[in-house]
């Protein structure tokens, strides 16, 4: 299989509400055309079985639910060594990502970069559509990503942005 350079995962439970923020983004990003060295997919709930995604791509962009005490829709732009080393921030689906990230990383098949980008969630409970607070950020979101496929650096200071 030939991976494109640059993967953008969206990961979320689309039952349960702004849980599937994720992949409700990844959904509306495949409305307009990307570079083509970037790959659309959508990670849904797994966990462990990202390695095969994830493994060996220059850049991998996470879009998730993130808890980080601050008001809904707030977004967080951070690397999984932030998830690790201080807990400031609580992706609903970290466990599963961060340790496809390390497993690839032991396989000397990690990522060169990741960047996750949360957004904090309103409400997560059963319901298939977004609270208003989190819809509304998907444009930022979008843009952020967009903004990302074009940085070279290895820079990702935490960072979050309230709307």
């Amino acid at each position: 299989m030939n991976k494109k350079p640059i993967l953008i995962l969206g990961v979320g439970n689309t039952i349960q509400k702004d849980d599937g923020i994720g992949v409700h983004v990844i959904e509306e990003m495949k409305k307009n055309p990307l570079p083509a060295s970037v790959e659309l997919f959508d990670g849904g709930t797994l966990g462990y079985d990202l390695l095969g995604i994830i493994e060996e791509r220059k850049k991998v962009i996470v879009i998730d639910a993130v808890k980080g005490e601050q008001p809904p829709g707030t977004l967080y732009k951070f690397s999984p060594d932030d998830i690790t080393t201080n807990n400031r921030y609580d992706s609903l689906h970290q466990l599963g990502i961060i340790e496809a990230i390390r497993l690839a990383g032991l396989q000397g098949k990690a990522p060169d970069q990741t960047v996750i980008i949360g957004i904090e969630p309103e409400i997560i409970d059963w319901g298939l559509t977004l609270t208003s607070a989190v819809k509304k950020t998907i444009p930022k979101i979008i843009s952020l990503v967009m903004d990302e496929i074009i940085i070279k650096t290895n820079d990702i200071s935490p960072i979050f942005f309230n709307n």
